[in-house]
């Protein structure tokens, strides 16, 4: 969302944090501003993207650093002319502000935000600016939209899937799915990690029912030999430990964390012209994902192939040391 509507009565406001992003994927060196703009993990408890208020509302802004060494001081900052608000940190963070790297055992964290309207504010929609910075070096370290904070995506629900082995574009394409795309790798340049794109395109086409998620996955640069999977990861909130299901598309193969009982998967064969490019139609009871009954949950999505020395992880959101960690995932609400 881009604003808010502020109403005194029950219906209050819907506050839009919308900030300025730096763009992903330079290279990090050793700047640790530059570094936390791909792996701070940043989550807002806003389960529908949308924040209510009335004349005063507070929310929880989650950290985790998924970096390979601690930030030193860290602080929240909120910019509004028509709220004036309140920041305090958990008081459960120990040695605040340092935010220890969960790489050597550091814990997500958070910030407790509290907005009060401003005496004389009408209902509107209002712009708010939340930014995490150093106030010794006066640099923001990552600035992020309600959106992108939220994590929320729009999954839609379904009568059109077959799991017949027939991909067709009435059944995965347009309005009838989410398509998550846009993977990265998580690689050492020089003494420090830094985020690349992943170069085989990997797409994960979704929606859902009542029981089911359908997904549609789509492989680019399989290879001939050794394996190549794709996972998909679940939590119900961001507090549980997510589930996942894998699909080799190699050997076929699939498991899932709970069992298979109720699982199809079809084989959609290569693409005509494209014998790298591979695609499976899925069908995953919710159950198995811990997430049934659910309308809003937690997904997110890797891609491995080879194995051992030669292994090699694509990640959607996050990297190895976030990847069960739901802090780090994507907010799917369903679309009813």
């Amino acid at each position: 969302m881009s604003g808010a509507h502020v109403s005194r009565s029950a219906a209050a406001a819907v506050l839009a944090l919308v900030l300025v992003s730096c763009p992903a994927y330079g290279h990090l060196c050793n700047d640790v501003f530059a570094q936390a703009q791909d792996n701070l993990a940043v989550k807002v408890d806003i389960r529908d993207g949308q924040l209510r208020i009335g004349d005063q509302a507070s929310f929880r802004v989650y950290l985790l650093n998924t970096m390979d060494r601690n930030i030193e001081e860290i602080r929240l900052r909120v910019k509004s002319n028509e709220f004036a608000a309140r920041v305090e940190p958990s008081p459960n963070w120990t040695r605040f502000p340092v935010l220890r790297t969960a790489k050597r055992g550091g814990q997500k964290q958070y910030f407790t935000v509290t907005l009060r309207r401003k005496p004389g504010v009408p209902d509107g929609a209002y712009k708010i600016g939340l930014e995490l910075y150093s106030e010794r070096q006066n640099r923001a370290f990552k600035t992020v939209s309600l959106d992108e904070a939220a994590g929320l995506l729009r999954l839609p629900t379904t009568k059109q899937v077959k799991v017949d082995g027939k991909a067709w574009r009435e059944e995965w394409g347009g309005e009838y799915v989410c398509v998550v795309q846009g993977m990265h790798l998580y690689e050492r340049q020089g003494r420090y990690f830094e985020n690349r794109p992943a170069r085989a395109p990997t797409r994960f086409r979704l929606s859902c029912d009542e029981e089911y998620l359908y997904c549609l996955l789509v492989l680019e640069g399989v290879g001939d030999a050794g394996r190549d999977v794709g996972t998909i990861y679940a939590a119900p909130t961001t507090e549980e430990e997510p589930a996942s299901f894998h699909l080799d598309a190699v050997s076929g193969k699939y498991e899932c964390d709970r069992g298979t009982e109720g699982i199809e998967v079809k084989d959609c064969g290569s693409v005509p012209d494209r014998p790298d490019k591979r695609m499976y139609e899925c069908k995953i009871p919710r159950a198995l994902l811990g997430v049934e009954g659910a309308k809003t949950f937690y997904l997110n999505f890797t891609r491995t192939t080879g194995a051992g020395r030669s292994e090699r992880v694509a990640f959607w959101r996050g990297n190895p040391i976030s990847v069960r960690t739901p802090v780090a995932y994507g907010q799917f609400a369903i679309d009813d």
